[in-house]
Formats: C-alpha cells, structure tokens, sequence
C-alpha cells in the first residue's frame, strides 16, 4: 500500500480485488477444441456436458483446406424462449 500511495486499507483491497477479477476476464482457462461432421439433413448437434463458452465456430473450407471462421450465426424462424 505504501508504494502505490494509498493510505486506506478499503480502498487498496477494491483495487487489487477489481484487477483480479480483470485479469480473470482476459485469461482463458481450460480452453479444449472440440469437432463434428456437419451433415445437411441434421440441425442440432450434442455439444459437451462441461461446455462453458463457445468462443469460435470455424467450418473447413474443402476448396482450400482452410477452416473459415463463422462470425454470425443467423437461425432462422428463431424465436427466444
């Protein structure tokens, strides 16, 4: 706290506790890849029961053998529940 200049005891614990919480929202953890087979008669597909966040979708390319990120995904006839 002396070296950062800060005398209140409060203050100092809400500043380390918010650059925690920030360096917990830019450090990925447990990051795993998962694939499947895409097929055209099929629309939904079984995702991992541990799954937390999906933070890209890319679909191969069998042109250039490259997987091309998908940056929207637009169902249609959606409606929330």
């Amino acid at each position: 706290m002396e070296l950062a200049g800060v005398t209140k005891t409060g203050l100092a614990l809400a500043l380390i506790k918010d650059a925690l919480t920030e360096i917990e929202l830019l450090s990925k953890e447990n990051v795993t890849q998962y694939t499947t087979d895409l097929t055209a008669e099929q629309a939904n597909y079984n995702l991992p029961a541990n799954l937390v966040d999906v933070t890209s979708v890319k679909v191969l390319d069998k042109t250039s053998n490259y997987f091309c990120p998908l940056t929207r995904v637009i169902i249609e006839n959606y409606k929330e529940k």
